[in-house]
């Protein structure tokens, strides 16, 4: 997916509170498609994303995303390793006070010029903080930046719309430093939709993201 294709999916899935938090799960869907499930879990300073694509048009996505991402005051290590039929790509971050601290991209072709930690912006978030974001937002999330040692991606909030029960939330996604996603369409820009649950606790119930004619919709299982 980075879709979120698989590269853009698993990066802007790949490509978001205190307390142990249960497992959540998402069906990824491509149009008719089932595409194969994402989970993202927490607990305390600790939170992890794990994806895997068994059904990918002809296969040529399939494969595994897994990242997680570790806190500890004001600052985070994050790592990734995406496997697929195309690629493998390892990253490691380190995060300090929304500045990156240090990247590891393995192998060294897949870094670009992002992956020097002078050129990242700062004020930045991991991945893996940044789904959580959805996950736990009050009301819609509110704007911020994540980093995935590759590009810096910013996203702001458009509208929202509550109606039945459904908080509706529209969200601009784009790559605001370095390159785009998937080669060598390099998508830039992406519109994104929460719906979240408002009967009980707010709970997260679909992520839909739109870009360059395609739409990948995560409907929580």
């Amino acid at each position: 997916m980075s879709f979120l294709g698989r590269s853009f999916a698993v990066a802007v899935l790949a490509v978001f509170t205190g307390g142990a938090v249960q497992a959540q799960s998402f069906a990824l869907t491509l149009g008719d498609r089932n595409l194969g499930t994402l989970t993202y879990a927490q607990s305390g300073g600790a939170a992890t994303i794990q994806s895997s694509l068994d059904n990918t048009p002809m296969g040529v996505f399939n494969g595994s995303f897994s990242a997680s991402t570790k806190a500890s005051g004001t600052s985070a290590q994050y790592e990734s390793a995406s496997r697929s039929s195309r690629k493998t790509r390892d990253i490691a971050v380190g995060f300090a006070g929304g500045k990156v601290g240090q990247t590891v991209v393995s192998p060294a072709d897949e870094m670009t010029d992002l992956s020097d930690p002078a050129a990242a912006p700062a004020g930045v978030i991991d991945p893996v903080s940044a789904f959580g974001r959805f996950v736990s937002a009050n009301g819609c999330p509110e704007a911020f930046r994540f980093y995935d040692g590759r590009r810096a991606i910013l996203v702001q909030p458009a509208s929202q719309a509550t109606a039945d029960g459904i908080l509706t939330c529209d969200l601009s996604y784009r790559v605001s430093h370095g390159p785009g996603h998937l080669s060598p369409l390099y998508i830039k820009k992406a519109s994104v939709t929460l719906r979240y649950d408002l009967s009980g606790a707010q709970r997260l119930r679909q992520v839909a993201l739109s870009a360059a004619g395609f739409s990948l919709v995560m409907n929580r299982q």
